[in-house]
């Protein structure tokens, strides 16, 4: 970090302004800034292996071999948070990547080839790679690659895409059973790489402290149906990467409860409270967030409009249902991999979305058209369509990227916004 702070000094104090922007309390960046000492120091114990899992893998395999989290696409949001992701992205664009790749994956691999430190999106040399396609087409190959470039194993999970217009009951159950056959596959795999046997015992501890975990966050995050909401997008996105990560359980299972103690005194025990002081414009955000323009967030607080609902945060608390046996939690983790909020399929999509939009209240629905993850993208004009015709708000498409600067223009997307409040205010009217 040192050699980086003195090699690269103007990006270092840039970055530094960056985070200083972010809604940080103390206690989440303690955790936040644990997790990335303990990734730059992992190298130094060598009897304790590191693996890198994408978004959507289930880490708790790793984590029943004692196996180290090393997240990059987390340290991609750490950069997009610092605002210092435009170096890394052209690095890796000038090795033959495409412009249309995802800006997550190029941040990491330039952050990486230039030596940049894992806050700034660079990524410590873990001893395998490991892969779900179930969030993104992308993870298979980014990682798949990475590992031939490094030397080191890979395994992914091909993770089927449920999709509209099939018997929902009867494929579902196949499906679970074809990522279920790959989770004994996945168990050989680590048991070579960790020199470790698979401990059924081990595993369904850590699965408990993980559904545990995701259960504290529902709850929180249900205290965003509040007037005024417990939280907003801006902070939510940042609160959610202990679950996400999962590096340490016990040390999210502890900061969770905090929070929600301290929800439940301001709040009471039954989230729906009114307290009577609804915010002007209570909005909701569909797809990736923006990393490095916290500003638009608090830009459009100042005009009263706040981020209440994602269908983005909701589902990085993956586990949603208790289990109790091992068959039984190898199919609920391959039906929640399978059946996850932000995957759904455009009926389903809609639905959800519906269901939200009344459970939260929601004035307007800003849909995020990301310029490096088209698949998450896909169909929005038809969402806005549905959205309009049935719940009769405002629905605006705002074209973006989540961690690459190039794509975004204040003036362009102030403009849109302000537009899209007008039209909130007129059906307000």
């Amino acid at each position: 970090m040192l050699q980086f702070l003195l090699r690269e000094r103007k990006t270092a104090i840039d970055g530094l302004k960056g985070f200083k922007k972010q809604p940080l309390t103390p206690k989440l960046f303690g955790v936040m800034a644990e997790y990335t000492t303990k990734s730059k120091l992992a190298h130094l114990n060598p009897w304790r292996k590191t693996g890198s899992p994408t978004a959507g893998f289930p880490i708790e395999f790793l984590l029943a071999f004692d196996i180290f989290p090393i997240h990059p696409e987390a340290y991609a949001c750490y950069a997009g948070s610092a605002g210092v992701t435009r170096r890394p992205i052209e690095e890796a664009e000038s090795q033959g990547y495409s412009r249309d790749l995802c800006s997550y994956m190029k941040t990491s691999i330039g952050a990486t080839d230039m030596g940049w430190p894992c806050d700034f999106g660079g990524v410590p040399q873990p001893d395998f790679y490991v892969s779900a396609n179930a969030v993104c087409d992308t993870h298979i190959k980014w990682f798949e690659n990475e590992a031939r470039r490094h030397g080191v194993p890979y395994f992914g999970l091909d993770i089927p895409s449920h999709v509209a217009g099939r018997g929902d009951d009867q494929d579902l159950e196949r499906e679970i059973d074809y990522v279920v056959a790959q989770f004994f596959d996945l168990i050989a795999f680590l048991e070579k790489q960790s020199g470790k046997k698979f401990s059924e015992e081990k595993f369904m501890r850590v699965i408990g402290k993980s559904q545990e975990a995701c259960a504290l966050y529902h709850e929180i995050l249900a205290y965003r149906r509040c007037l005024p909401a417990g939280q907003y997008f801006e902070f939510q996105r940042l609160f959610m990467l202990p679950v996400a990560v999962m590096w340490n359980l016990d040390g999210c299972i502890a900061y969770y409860r905090r929070v929600l103690a301290e929800l439940r005194r301001r709040y009471g025990d039954t989230p729906p409270t009114d307290l009577g002081s609804r915010e002007k414009y209570r909005l909701m955000w569909e797809g990736i967030t923006i990393w490095y323009k916290v500003d638009l967030y608090y830009w459009l607080a100042e005009k009263g409009a706040r981020f209440v609902y994602e269908q983005y945060t909701d589902s990085f608390g993956i586990r949603r249902r208790r289990t109790t046996t091992f068959p039984e939690t190898l199919r609920q983790i391959a039906s929640e991999i399978i059946t996850l909020p932000y995957t759904l399929n455009l009926e389903k999509r809609i639905a959800w979305m519906e269901q939200k939009i009344d459970e939260y209240d929601i004035d307007g629905v800003v849909l995020h058209a990301n310029l490096s993850c088209r698949p998450a993208a896909a169909a929005q004009q038809d969402v806005k369509n549905a959205i309009q015709k049935s719940k009769g708000i405002p629905v605006l498409i705002l074209s973006a990227d989540m961690d690459d600067p190039r794509s975004y223009s204040d003036e362009q997307v102030r403009t849109r916004c302000e537009s899209f409040i007008e039209m909130m205010e007129a059906r307000k009217g």
